[in-house]
């Protein structure tokens, strides 16, 4: 697996390709340790060695490291070559060498017109970013707290427009060191380090700024001015550069929308075994980069004017002034919020509309409650649980099957139970400590049910129900309905409700009952209080 990683983003060019090359390209020598491009240049062109080797360094952690060595056939570059951002490495000529460069402008016409080197290109792009990332590379460090808000919007911006960069919390002796390093006192983070300028609680035009990302609009009529990378918006900006038209996608934060913001799709028609929101986000981005789509983030509009036919002026955030013959305003839709007193201010610093390895990261090692029973509270539970010492999934109804995939409840279902903090610990400490070869032992809770190892979910999940009903007031009576060792069906605790309907599907998941929630605020004034605050139901994975 790793020789066919290291091949597909180091191909070599044959012959026939390489003359290929040389039709969009100009030969080129440089001296031993000439610098062929450096760190922060954007624009950099594609470079194809012909003779000599090229070298290419890293220095993100302060210290110059040799990152790969070119040989003749290969060829520099990575996504930023299309993007036009600054490049994160520099590249240093060894011996005298002879190569092929490709400027800039030429580099999405080759891409277009030699499909078999565009293929090529562009899976060796993607898969040296994905290997530099994982090297150690730092990138752009990110210092501040890991729930503040400020410090989430920023990272959202790096994840959303996919920006190296390495993320400190002050909370941790790595973020106090970082503090230290750069001289900048906690209550002035979050704060950026990249490349040699450090800036202190920046917004995301300063951010932009800082990296190199260009929000410049060209003086000109577009064909296509598109409102919003979402999935829509970058489909379509596909669709119309690929036919063509001169296209240009504005967006407040970066590509992805709401779709970004997804563990993991595989209900998407094209990929059997699933895609994350933002892998396919970036590779619909690259698809309209390769056809000459321009991009402008983070950029909003703030009014749309007529001035003539067919010219429509878009007003934006920058002070500039898009022109076009059309505008496509795909700005997506605004995510469904809890009416819960406090809730606004809890935003970015405890509650999440997204699950990603931003939130991942602030869930590990506590309890993460994911509110809702559709596909992407499903995938999030899911993704969450690798990291999060528990995931409670609570939904409205009594059948996690009413508005999510089969195939998801199944694995939600039969996701086993793996908590150290429970009664049993892990599965692995408790056969450690019972024996497998033990089928009776009294629990750790004292009482005296017996039970074999591998149904111990059974018993875990009737001691969980007994400690919810503790917890929301139940009587004993409840609770002993509770307990219910040789039925897998969900119970409730509620004793006024209708007992729920059989269920083909046998769960062996740690279910939790549907609990008698707390009352909402106000809840003897408002007559429908009881309508809009159901009974959840609990699901522990």
């Amino acid at each position: 697996m790793a020789d066919d990683t290291l091949e597909a983003a180091f191909p070599r060019l044959n012959a026939k390709q390489m003359r290929c090359v040389a039709e969009f390209a100009e030969p080129v020598e440089f001296a031993d340790g000439e610098i062929l491009f450096d760190v922060g240049q954007p624009n950099v062109p594609l470079y194809v060695v012909e003779a000599g080797e090229i070298e290419i360094f890293e220095c993100s952690t302060g210290t110059r490291r040799l990152v790969t060595s070119h040989a003749p056939g290969a060829f520099t570059g990575d996504v930023d070559m299309l993007t036009g951002r600054p490049v994160v490495v520099s590249a240093v000529a060894k011996g005298r060498c002879r190569v092929y460069r490709v400027p800039s402008e030429r580099i999405r016409r080759l891409l277009n017109e030699i499909p078999d080197l565009s293929d090529m290109l562009l899976d060796a792009f993607q898969t040296r970013r994905r290997l530099l990332e994982r090297s150690g590379f730092l990138g752009v460090r990110v210092v501040g707290a890991a729930r503040s808000k400020e410090t989430m919007r920023l990272r959202e911006f790096f994840y959303r427009n996919h920006v190296p960069h390495t993320f400190f919390d002050v909370a941790e002796p790595s973020g106090q060191e970082q503090l230290r390093e750069l001289g900048i006192a906690e209550d002035e983070t979050p704060a950026l380090a990249c490349r040699k300028a450090i800036v202190k609680q920046p917004s995301l035009a300063k951010v932009a700024e800082c990296l190199g990302i260009s929000r410049d609009v060209d003086d000109k009529l577009y064909d296509l001015l598109i409102i919003g990378a979402g999935p829509s918006g970058l489909a379509a900006a596909v669709y119309g550069a690929s036919e063509g038209l001169s296209t240009l996608v504005v967006d407040s934060v970066g590509p992805g929308g709401q779709a970004g913001s997804s563990s993991k799709i595989e209900n998407f028609i094209g990929f059997p075994a699933g895609i994350s929101g933002a892998d396919l986000a970036n590779r619909g981005y690259l698809q309209a980069l390769k056809f000459g789509a321009q991009f402008s983030a983070p950029t909003s509009v703030r009014a749309i004017e007529r001035n003539g036919d067919p010219e429509l002026h878009a007003r934006l955030c920058s002070g500039q002034t898009a022109k076009a013959k059309c505008i496509l305003v795909a700005s997506g839709v605004s995510y469904r919020q809890l009416d819960i007193e406090g809730m606004r201010e809890l935003e970015g610093a405890g509650v999440y509309y997204a699950a990603t390895t931003v939130e991942a990261r602030v869930c590990r090692n506590s309890t993460a409650v994911v509110v809702g029973g559709g596909n992407s509270a499903g995938q999030a539970a899911m993704f969450l649980a690798q990291t999060a010492k528990r995931v409670l999934l609570v939904i409205r109804g009594d059948d996690l099957g009413k508005s999510m995939s089969s195939y998801l409840c199944a694995r939600i279902e039969h996701h086993p139970p793996d908590r150290s903090g429970e009664a049993f610990g892990s599965r692995r400490r408790r056969r450690r400590r019972f024996g497998a070869g033990n089928p009776h032992q009294k629990p750790a809770d004292g009482r005296d049910h017996p039970y074999r190892m591998r149904r111990d979910f059974r018993l875990h999940r009737s001691a969980t129900q007994h400690r919810l009903a503790a917890r929301f007031g139940a009587s004993r009576r409840q609770r002993l309905r509770a307990d219910g060792l040789g039925d897998s069906r969900r119970r409730t605790l509620d004793a006024r409700s209708p007992p729920p309907a059989t269920s083909k599907r046998r769960s062996r998941a740690s279910w939790l009952p549907a609990t008698c929630a707390p009352a909402p605020p106000n809840a003897a004034a408002s007559p429908s209080a009881t309508a809009r605050w159901p009974s959840p139901a609990y699901i522990d994975i």
